[in-house]
């Protein structure tokens, strides 16, 4: 299983233990498919919850605001149900690259919607979060007309792998890396000015700038980027999440869609607070439908 938690530098220790569990991961789906893979994981993520209190520490703050009414027992077994579910969308991941021709079945709900945006060809920022196994499920807007963009940190050192890199041939859709030029921003760009596809993630501020809004009762920062972003070019924001719904399904949904637009900088602010609020909201509806299904381990209120 890949850590929750952050390495420190140097934990070469650390990264050679994590680099093994993968490894029995991926010989149990040599061995027995997906299924067994899935066995696996159920003692392999109560014994790492038992013999840690970092993983609970993390996970407290999400959960006893999504279930405030949960004994200690009971936040126990929805850790429990968070951290596994996390395991199965990585377990889910590598067996879609270990193999060719693997594919989840499911839908899109608002596809059709998606499409007359595009055809309006001033490109659109897809806002997602880190909810469902959002990479796998991505990778099947490729059959959209125009190019995909994910815009996104990308480690190819990562003992961790993403399907497409285990997988052989071309990448359903492009990367642009945030380590690059000016955050990737000048790429992005480009990309939406052709009237091509950008996913953002909206729900991790790492650096630069952001809006102050509500989430499960409580004042959250959240990068403003996607929102400047699409204003600037004048292209729509769909706030778009994936959930796993099945062993093998899924579904992507648009449950938001709108265009942040402001008359000079005085404006812009509250434009982009207005957008988060927006983007909070339709993230909130989602964690109240798949409250298992969202993987921020750590405090999120407490930036």
């Amino acid at each position: 299983m890949q850590s929750v938690g952050k390495k420190q530098p140097g934990s070469g220790g650390w990264q050679r233990l994590e680099a093994l569990g993968h490894s029995c991961f991926y010989l149990t789906l040599r061995l027995f498919g997906l299924a067994g893979a899935y066995l696996l994981l159920v003692p392999v993520v109560a014994v790492y919850l038992l013999g840690s209190r970092e993983i609970h520490r993390r996970t407290r703050p999400y959960l006893q605001r999504r279930f405030p009414e949960l004994s200690r027992w009971g936040l126990w077994l929805a850790t429990f149900k968070n951290v596994h579910s996390f395991g199965r969308v990585l377990v889910d991941r590598a067996w879609l690259g270990m193999g060719r021709n693997r594919a989840f079945a499911g839908e899109t709900a608002g596809y059709e919607q998606l499409l007359k945006l595009v055809a309006e060809g001033k490109g659109v920022v897809l806002l997602t979060a880190h909810v469902g196994n959002w990479q796998t499920a991505l990778a099947h807007l490729e059959r959209l007309p125009v190019p995909v963009h994910a815009l996104m940190h990308y480690d190819q050192q990562a003992v961790a792998k993403h399907f497409f890199d285990l997988r052989p041939g071309r990448r359903p859709f492009h990367i642009i890396s945030t380590d690059g030029p000016l955050g990737g921003v000048v790429e992005a760009t480009a990309a939406l000015q052709r009237g091509e596809v950008v996913t953002i993630m909206g729900d991790r501020l790492v650096k630069g700038s952001s809006v102050t809004v509500d989430f499960l009762g409580a004042p959250v920062r959240l990068p403003d980027a996607a929102y400047v972003l699409a204003g600037c070019v004048g292209a729509p924001v769909a706030a778009m999440f994936a959930a796993k719904t099945g062993r093998r399904r899924y579904q992507l949904r648009i449950r938001d869609v709108w265009y942040p637009r402001w008359q000079g900088r005085n404006q812009r602010a509250e434009a982009c607070r207005a957008s988060g609020a927006r983007f909070a909201r339709s993230l909130q509806e989602h964690v109240d439908e798949y409250p298992y299904q969202w993987y921020n381990f750590y405090d999120f209120w407490q930036q």
